[in-house]
């Protein structure tokens, strides 16, 4: 009884000059029949570079250009994609090697969970992925052959190098043919180049290793939880940055931007890879060097998603109801935008009633915040006051955040 069919892939690595591709979107996919004109001189480069018995395999090929964080994704759901389009072909059947080209129609790609994202700033290094299919055993010999000769031997053919300039509108540096495994090493050694090993490991770990648990702590006291292809990270507040290391007001924006630079950038990494990253609320246990006992704490915190932000509060009445002012201090960094947002709500006479920071933990946080807030004042009857100092307002030792006293009146 013939094996279940599976699939190894592979991809046709695209070198563009950043100068080309940076500003712009990658191009769109190709069409149907500009699809199975690409295919053709891709498939004879492989029977060239890996050998005839190639041929005894099917061959499936979205006929668009990838960045490398689209292809490397926990599951790889691109193979199991290709796989399964593979498969429906077949229409219940037995195994038939064919070449199977998948290309727009109409501007729309046949299978949505698959279709290039193009987003902007997208490469250099794009690629166009395939996937060989066989039966498991017919296909064991090949997926060795593919791993031991592909990147040695794989530079694409002249007939590949025209059909992708003229169809693609591309003038690309290189094309070469790599294995999946080659594009991980390939991204190991950028991200590690570039001072991001840690950020590495997760992703390995994530597409590798999913019932493992990778704890990777930054000396900029991040800290971030992977298992199960997802990510956990504690959030932290500049207060209580400040209070840990004894920081000045100066010292404290200093360190705290720096925390704050490093989660957005692991942030952005982590989700441009389909990784899904949780914020975690402080709190006992989340910092203990156990990590799975960190990890259980963590997963029991996590920030509600429909609230995206981490309040702390220095003091509230939930009530309120002598509220006649409510400000809002956006807390700025000159480079990283806002941090938080400072809500002080006072009475009539001046009396404090409430002060809490609030701190985005995502992008769409920032606008969610300042809704919140003006929502808020609306509903108890008190004057709406935005207030965009520029700059982030902090004092004492340890430092602490404080509300932009110096009234402008610019909500």
């Amino acid at each position: 009884m013939p094996s279940a069919l599976s699939a190894t892939p592979a991809v046709l690595t695209v070198e563009l000059d950043p100068e080309q591709i940076m500003r712009r979107r990658p191009p769109e996919a190709l069409s149907r029949d500009n699809a199975e004109v690409l295919a053709a001189p891709i498939a004879d480069d492989l029977r060239r570079i890996v050998g005839e018995d190639i041929a005894e395999s099917g061959f499936v090929m979205p006929a668009a250009l990838y960045d490398l964080t689209e292809l490397l994704r926990p599951g790889l759901p691109m193979v199991e994609a290709l796989l399964d389009v593979y498969r429906g072909s077949l229409r219940g059947g037995p195994f038939i090697p064919q070449l199977l080209a998948l290309g727009s129609n109409a501007g729309r790609f046949p299978e949505s969970a698959i279709a290039p994202l193009r987003r902007p700033g997208s490469g250099p290094l794009l690629a166009i992925p395939f996937a060989l299919v066989a039966p498991g055993e017919q296909l064991d010999p090949l997926r060795r052959k593919l791993e031991n000769v592909l990147l040695e031997k794989g530079r694409a053919g002249l007939a590949t190098d025209r059909a992708v300039r003229q169809l693609m509108g591309v003038d690309p540096v290189n094309l070469s043919y790599a294995t999946f495994h080659d594009l991980s090493a390939l991204m190991k050694v950028q991200l590690e180049h570039a001072q991001f090993g840690d950020l590495w490991r997760l992703i390995e770990a994530a597409l590798y290793r999913p019932d493992s648990i990778e704890d990777c702590q930054l000396e900029s006291g991040n800290r971030f939880l992977g298992t199960g292809g997802d990510v956990w990270t504690p959030w932290q507040s500049l207060d209580a940055w400040a209070a840990h290391h004894e920081a000045s007001a100066e010292e404290a924006i200093r360190g705290y931007g720096d925390w704050v630079r490093q989660q957005r950038q692991y942030l952005s990494g982590l989700e441009s890879h389909g990784i899904a990253v949780h914020a975690v609320a402080p709190s006992k246990g989340v910092a203990s060097a156990d990590p799975e006992v960190a990890l259980s704490v963590a997963q029991a915190h996590v920030i509600d998603p429909q609230q995206p932000w981490y309040r702390e509060i220095i003091t509230e009445d939930p009530t309120a109801e002598r509220a006649a002012i409510v400000t809002l201090t956006e807390q700025a960094d000159p480079q990283l935008g806002p941090i938080a947002y400072t809500a002080l709500v006072q009475a009539a006479d001046g009396e404090l009633l409430s002060l809490v920071h609030d701190y985005p933990v995502m992008p769409a946080g920032m606008q969610a915040v300042i809704g919140h807030w003006q929502a808020r004042a609306e509903a108890l009857g008190a004057q709406w006051r935005l207030e965009r100092p520029g700059h982030i307002v902090a004092a004492g030792h340890p430092a602490a955040l404080q509300p932009w006293l110096e009234t402008r009146g610019n909500a």
